[in-house]
Order: C-alpha cells, then sequence, then structure tokens
C-alpha cells in the first residue's frame, strides 16, 4: 500500500483531530485512510452536508488536474463555498513544465486531452505560475506555492498502463479568503 501524497500528510499535521476535511476525487483510497487514521473526518466533496457547513480544510491530488481552466475555476469556487472562512486548501494543479504538456490532442493553448492510457480523453490543464495564481486569487490567498517532480508520488493507480516520466506538478497551500462573500458556480 502506498503512502498518503505529500499534501494528506502536510493537512495532516496541521489539524487537529475531529476536523472535518473535503476530500475532492478518491483515487485509490491511500490519502482517505492515512485522514481517517489521524482522527479526521473525511467529507466527499459534493455530498449535500459538505455545502451545509465550513470545512476545516480541502485536499485534491489529483482531480484540480483535470478538466478546462474554467470548469477548474467553477470547481474552485465550490470549494471555496464549502470551506470555513481561512481553512487551507491543499491542492495539485498541472503544470506547463510536465513533460506530458504538448501532448495528446490540442483542445486549447494550455488544454490536452491524452490519446492513449488510462486517461486518454480526458482534458488536463497546464498552469504557468501567473495563470495558477490568477485562478486561485478570487476566492483564496496563497501561502505556498511550488512546482515538484511526482513520478513517484502521483497515484500509479490513474497510470497503470504507462508510468509517468518526467510529470510536473504544481503543490499548493491557499486559505479560503476570510469574507463568506466567496460563491459558488
Amino acid at each position: 500500500m502506498r503512502a498518503a501524497h505529500p499534501l494528506a500528510r502536510d493537512l495532516i499535521a496541521r489539524l487537529p483531530r475531529g476536523a472535518q476535511v473535503l476530500e475532492i476525487g478518491h483515487g485509490s483510497g491511500r490519502n482517505h485512510r492515512a485522514l481517517e487514521a489521524a482522527g479526521i473526518e473525511v467529507l466527499h466533496f459534493g455530498s449535500g452536508s459538505t455545502s451545509a457547513h465550513g470545512a476545516a480544510g480541502a485536499l485534491s491530488t489529483h482531480a484540480l488536474l483535470h478538466g478546462t481552466p474554467v470548469e477548474i475555476a467553477e470547481l474552485l469556487a465550490s470549494i471555496a463555498a464549502s470551506l470555513a472562512a481561512g481553512a487551507p486548501l491543499f491542492a495539485t494543479f498541472g503544470s506547463v513544465r510536465d513533460a506530458r504538456f504538448g501532448e495528446g490532442t490540442l483542445l486549447a493553448p494550455t488544454i490536452f486531452a491524452p490519446a492513449a492510457g488510462d486517461e486518454r480523453g480526458v482534458p488536463h490543464t497546464y498552469y504557468d505560475e501567473t495563470e495558477l495564481r490568477s485562478v486561485l486569487h478570487e476566492h483564496y490567498a496563497i501561502e505556498d506555492l511550488r512546482e515538484v517532480e511526482v513520478d513517484a508520488i502521483a497515484g500509479g493507480w490513474a497510470h497503470a498502463s504507462a508510468p509517468l516520466r518526467g510529470a510536473v506538478h504544481w503543490f499548493v497551500v491557499a486559505h479560503r479568503h476570510g469574507s463568506r462573500q466567496c460563491h459558488a458556480e
């Protein structure tokens, strides 16, 4: 069994037992198991109970890599609306430095869908630092933003037929702005 993603471990270290965390995407379950083992209540994003309460944090180690920039921005707004003011978001995003940037079917200048493999046809959006800061700024204050080589970190369940080579993700730690004025879709 693979260890939890580094961002999941960082989130666990920051939150107290009993905290409620939104998990955006489930993957193989390695992050879910680690959160629960640490005494953190895991809420699956999108379930009815998440919008009524301000969660103490959110984690997305895969889901925000996929979709168009508009879809990702809408998802970020929905996540913000489900978080308590000041609550952290720990998330990964695609980087233009990723070896897969430019491969597959071009859907838009920064969006490509792999032509083969486990994620064939799934849009992947890749960001440079300026674009990523721009998509985050409306709902989040950025604490940490860095590019990380993730070949050994990324979930193998999503890349079983072709292991990653040269994958680079943005690791982001951001906090929901203090006001409850954030809006969903």
